[in-house]
């Protein structure tokens, strides 16, 4: 970040100077355009360069140039604000490498303007070719900042989450309303169709760090939830309450030792014990702390319970275990297998929806809640997969039902790089379902998608 942050300290500089020196008019221009042309022109060196002991004369610009400069100031007062984004501190973040070539795109824009010729149709050429590279800046940083304002309500979410496991655990009272809030983000994302985002706690999971490990699986559960909620009769119509209870299946898991959510290999007998009484401990905090959601707490504590009696901490049998908990059951496995765990990478939806339906088969999960993860596809929308001719995009929707399911594993595919790895200029949209041969081969893991797609579409890199 050294050399854009060096950039964009010049360009803070350059703009206090023009704030505090007095604006000359471009004769021949109309007054309310081109009142500080000429000044902002000339000031434009001063961008990339040491400011300069001698005038340099400018060219009298054109209405376009004028319109075209304002429009630079208003990117580069943009890239300012991005500058200060704790996010893109990060050097090995794709968000981090496109805002730092975005930065330099508008360096080189706003170096082409120092030149302008003196003749107005070849002043009106050089401003085709900076506009052109204008309006690129100008998506890049729609990209910027879409994709960090994701970024930030996945955060905003996990951090008010923790607060709240953290209150609970220390024995504070806490409202409902609270945990509805949130859930009540997370079902409008899903009526946006906004693409499930599968979270981890990014740090250490540390004495501070247990909550949001527990939190940020919550998160991510109930972001399954919110999509699958709809097809179910009972709460198809009331989608508040299992993501709410979704939101609460891991709250004692905060009480469990950071050590333990940390181990990296399988678990001894004593720290297996301390994991398994975390919905009893869940529920304990609900009736005690959470009272207007009493009703969740049984829900909660057979969370962890199996149709065929392996699950803990009762050992609960088929239809003993509440509805709304094999539902929750459901959407915590699945949430497990696709998320980063200390003990293991994520596995990519497509295997963690077989090994959840194939759970189902065996017994050990209901299938008809099983089933509803269909609606998400083996490709939910936003993976990014490899096709059989080797060109790699975007699923941007997917044909669900229980009716096809071939048609399920044939999403809809914005192609964004060509079979030699070539970005495209413009995706090429793909219906799989609608093609006789040819299909997804793989899933692209993060270091894949990261060296093929940091610079054009950091939004997918994950």
């Amino acid at each position: 970040m050294t050399e854009t942050r060096g950039l964009l300290q010049r360009i803070a500089a350059f703009r206090e100077r023009l704030e505090n020196t007095p604006l000359l008019k471009a004769a021949g221009e109309p007054t309310t355009v081109a009142e500080n042309a000429d000044r902002f022109a000339l000031s434009l060196r001063t961008l990339t360069e040491p400011e300069s002991t001698s005038p340099v004369a400018q060219p009298k610009l054109t209405h376009k140039a004028v319109s075209l400069l304002q429009d630079a100031r208003e990117l580069v007062a943009k890239e300012r604000a991005f500058a200060g984004e704790p996010t893109l501190a990060d050097a090995d973040d794709p968000l981090t490498r496109f805002h730092r070539k975005t930065v330099a795109l508008t360096e080189a824009a706003l170096r082409q303007a120092q030149a302008f010729p003196g003749a107005a149709d070849d002043q009106i050429r050089v401003c085709d070719g900076i506009d052109a590279m204008l309006c690129v800046v100008r998506d890049r940083l729609a990209v910027l900042d879409r994709t960090l304002a994701a970024r930030k309500a996945d955060a905003a979410r996990i951090e008010r989450l923790t607060k709240l496991y953290t209150d609970l655990t220390a024995g504070r009272v806490v409202s409902v309303a609270s945990f509805a809030e949130i859930a009540d983000t997370v079902l409008e994302d899903s009526r946006r169709a906004v693409p499930v985002r599968f979270l981890a706690e990014p740090g250490p999971i540390d004495a501070a760090g247990a909550a949001r490990f527990a939190a940020a699986h919550a998160v991510t559960a109930a972001q399954i939830a919110a999509r699958i909620v709809g097809q179910d009769f009972e709460w198809g119509s009331r989608p508040l309450v299992p993501v709410v209870a979704c939101l609460l299946t891991e709250l004692g898991l905060a009480k469990v030792p950071a050590e333990v959510l940390a181990t990296a290999g399988p678990l001894d007998a004593e720290a297996r014990r301390l994991v398994e009484r975390h919905p009893r401990d869940g529920a304990e905090l609900i009736r005690t702390y959470l009272p207007d959601a009493g009703p969740l707490a049984e829900a909660v504590l057979a969370h962890h319970e199996r149709p065929d009696g392996t699950g803990y901490p009762n050992g609960t049998q088929g239809d003993a275990i509440p509805a709304l908990a094999r539902f929750l059951t459901v959407c915590d496995v699945y949430t497990g297998m696709a998320c980063d765990r200390p003990h293991r990478p994520a596995h990519d939806p497509r295997t963690a929806l077989t090994d959840t339906l194939l759970d189902a088969d065996r017994g050990r999960l209901d299938r008809d809640f099983a089933e509803y993860l269909l609606a998400l596809s083996f490709h939910p929308v936003g993976t990014v997969v490899e096709l059989t001719d080797g060109r790699v995009g975007v699923v941007v929707a997917n044909h669900t039902g229980k009716q096809s399911l071939r048609a399920t594993t044939r999403p809809v595919v914005a192609v964004l790089a060509d079979e030699k790895g070539t970005v495209l200029p413009r995706p090429d949209h793909v219906d799989l379902a609608a093609a006789d041969r040819g299909g997804v081969v793989r899933i692209l893991p993060a270091a894949d998608r990261r060296k093929l797609f940091a610079d054009w579409y950091p939004e997918v890199c994950g």
